[in-house]
């Protein structure tokens, strides 16, 4: 037998199942509002996962992959079209509920609020939050204790600014303060103090 020729009845391979392809359907096809309202309802679950790990975030751009492989519906659309959209019907459903805001949970890769957490915010409540990162580290500690999150302190836990973010906005605080000018008295040139009286000369 040469090497060529085909190997015996017994000694064949098994036979590979094939990887069907997913059956996509297209936000055209369904209609915006249908694929929002689906999308909504996957958005909810991932956060309803997240809120149950205290201090987990999630960041919309996992939202918005994990929605539209959860229901089966894309878009070609960039994700800051449609996001916002998606999570102001989750914020909606939490009202609802009587529950804290999930969508607080969501992030920038900065760990910021995503575009448009402080208009949902102002919509739901009537006031809009002149801090929205703030708001949001009160409202996804409330979410922690309402779903009684793993790993939260017996003390209830604390409303934290995530580190990411936190860590830049020292830096931005550090940087302004360096920036500011100085104050030199006109007669000696050293530095006076905030009064502006110079300890040497006055």
């Amino acid at each position: 037998m040469s090497t060529f020729d085909v190997a015996a009845p017994d000694h064949e391979l098994p036979d590979v199942p094939e990887v069907e392809e997913r059956a996509w359907r297209e936000v055209s096809d369904v209609g915006m509002a249908t694929a929002r309202n689906e999308w909504a309802v996957a958005a909810r679950e991932m956060l309803v996962v997240a809120a149950k790990k205290y201090q987990a975030l999630v960041q919309h751009k996992d939202i918005a992959a994990g929605v539209q492989e959860q229901t089966g519906i894309r878009t070609k659309q960039p994700t800051r079209q449609w996001i916002g959209g998606v999570l102001a019907e989750v914020s909606a459903e939490s009202l609802r509920r009587g529950e804290p805001m999930l969508s607080a949970l969501c992030v920038n890769p900065d760990e910021s609020v995503f575009d448009g957490y402080a208009a949902i915010v102002g919509a739901a409540t009537g006031t809009t939050p002149p801090d929205p990162d703030v708001h949001a580290s009160h409202e996804r500690l409330a979410t922690y204790r309402h779903f009684e999150a793993v790993g939260l302190p017996a003390a209830g836990g604390s409303a934290v600014i995530p580190s990411k973010l936190s860590a830049a906005r020292a830096r931005a605080r550090k940087a302004a303060i360096a920036e500011r000018p100085i104050s030199k008295c006109p007669r000696c040139n050293l530095q006076t103090p905030a009064n502006g009286i110079c300890d040497t000369c006055d």
